[in-house]
């Protein structure tokens, strides 16, 4: 059963904290994410008040720009307790498509 998200809030510097129905909690740094990744719908979020006006629609995290996180994404990052690297993100979920197709 996936876990929802039951609350959010902006923590300052591009900081969210993160907590779920089954009691996980963790704050995700997501300054150099944002230096990282470029683009029309991530630039805008470097500025903390765009970044500030994040929302949950229909148990996914997003904002005003169009981005998004995948909610198992944005879990495996809270159980890493850090926003993760793209390589490291893409070989979590590498390695849970092998495993369920064994």
């Amino acid at each position: 059963m996936k876990h929802a998200i039951e609350r959010f809030q902006c923590i300052g510097k591009h900081r969210l904290e993160v907590g779920y129905s089954d009691g996980l909690v963790a704050v995700l740094d997501f300054s150099d994410f944002l230096a990282e990744h470029d683009g029309p719908i991530l630039a805008p979020l470097r500025d903390e008040h765009a970044f500030s006006a994040v929302r949950l629609e229909h148990g996914v995290i997003s904002w005003e720009t169009g981005f998004d996180i995948c909610p198992d994404v944005l879990r495996f990052w809270c159980e890493q307790g850090r926003v993760c690297s793209d390589r490291e993100t893409d070989a979590h979920f590498e390695e849970r498509r092998s495993l369920s197709a064994s």
